[in-house]
């Protein structure tokens, strides 16, 4: 695996192969608290950019409820979702026959070229990781960056919270956007939606 992360993709496939067998397509699948914290962070990053007619990537899938909510929310998108476990694309598959899911890790070039999206969109997959958690969030980031033509869109727990999440990976925000103004100048930090979680955009092709 690219960047030595076999171990800590391992145990985020086990992890969520566990979870699918116990809660089926539940939003408990995904390990989020609620359908309504789920939505709410869909709602923020899918204000990247104008998505009606554009080509989206989605990593992380899960069981494709970013594509759903995208539709319900009115978003005309060309969308393809990729996760790193099977059992998820497996899922994402039977809900929406219609659907482009890949199963791969993006890091692994998962036949995915530069420029091959408009936009890139990832929720929820930083946190669980374990073995070196910044350096992959950072080696994710540039990748989505190299994959979007247009904008990056994602969030993670924030270590601004009021309380830490057991060993769950809770990132620094300004270090994140740091890292990231080093892409693009063009990036915006968003903390206003939720006390413990932060989404950056970021928009390629702008210089550093």
């Amino acid at each position: 695996m690219t960047g030595g992360w076999a171990d800590d993709d391992a145990r985020n496939v086990a992890l969520y192969t566990r979870l699918r067998g116990e809660h089926g397509d539940d939003v408990r699948a995904l390990n989020w608290g609620s359908r309504g914290s789920q939505r709410r962070r869909f709602q923020v990053l899918a204000e990247v950019g104008d998505l009606d007619g554009a080509s989206l990537l989605d990593v992380g899938c899960g069981l494709g409820d970013l594509k759903s909510w995208l539709a319900e929310a009115g978003h005309r998108v060309s969308y393809t979702g990729i996760d790193l476990t099977g059992a998820m694309v497996d899922g994402a598959r039977e809900r929406h026959p219609d659907g482009d899911f890949r199963l791969g890790n993006l890091l692994d070039d998962a036949g995915i070229g530069p420029d091959s999206f408009d936009y890139v969109l990832s929720s929820g997959i930083f946190y669980f990781r374990q073995d070196r958690p910044r350096a992959f969030l950072e080696a994710m980031v540039a990748r989505m960056a190299q994959v979007a033509r247009l904008g990056v869109s994602f969030n993670t727990l924030s270590a601004w919270a009021d309380r830490r999440e057991g060993d769950e990976f809770q990132a620094d925000p300004l270090a994140t956007l740091d890292f990231c103004r080093r892409i693009s100048r063009r990036v915006v930090l968003r903390h206003d939606y939720h006390p413990g979680d932060f989404t950056v955009y970021l928009y390629p092709g702008a210089g550093a």
